[in-house]
């Protein structure tokens, strides 16, 4: 007997079954039938989440996703140990080829936001480093708006942090030892 996948509105329902046949035998056996969820559901689940993320105060934002995550899911500790591994993997090996052409520092903040759906202290760094940078962020642009000469300042001061940060790459890279 064959039987064909759901067509039209039946396709977008929450369950959509899949149907494998295997390859040498009738193209039409049905080997396996296992529910799975549609692409159209996990976009809604992440514009829900990231909707929950934006509606939460600078500042309480990861916290209030760690406590989502807590209430919500019930998972398996080895869903969770996952997480933290693949977390703390993508931050050391960021950090380590931060100095590299590539993400650099985007992809340790990716992996702090993995583990700070995890691990509570995670959560709470990234919520004061939030806070901080919108601070030092105000502050940036309160001086590049004052002047001519504050906008001097802020491209002075941003051309020494570069240099900072190639010096020690630098550093670290060429000179045989870290310290």
């Amino acid at each position: 007997m064959h039987v064909r996948p759901p067509v039209g509105p039946s396709l977008f329902r929450e369950n959509v079954f899949a149907i494998y046949a295997q390859r040498d035998s009738d193209p039409g056996q049905v080997v396996k039938r296992v529910p799975m969820r549609n692409d159209l559901y996990m976009i809604k689940q992440l514009k829900q989440h990231w909707h929950e993320f934006r509606e939460s105060k600078p500042g309480q934002r990861f916290k209030d996703r760690y406590h989502r995550r807590r209430q919500d899911e019930q998972s398996h500790i080895v869903w969770r140990i996952i997480l933290i591994t693949l977390g703390a993997v993508i931050v050391l090996g960021s950090l380590l080829l931060a100095p590299l052409p590539g993400p650099g520092w985007a992809t340790v903040f990716i992996g702090l936001m993995i583990l700070a759906g995890e691990v509570l202290p995670v959560a709470r760094f990234l919520d004061w480093l939030e806070v901080w940078l919108r601070k030092l962020g105000r502050l940036v642009h309160n001086v590049w708006r004052a002047s001519v000469l504050g906008k001097v300042a802020v491209i002075l001061v941003s051309a020494l942090c570069v240099a900072a940060l190639v010096y020690v790459a630098y550093l670290l890279l060429f000179s045989g030892s870290l310290f």
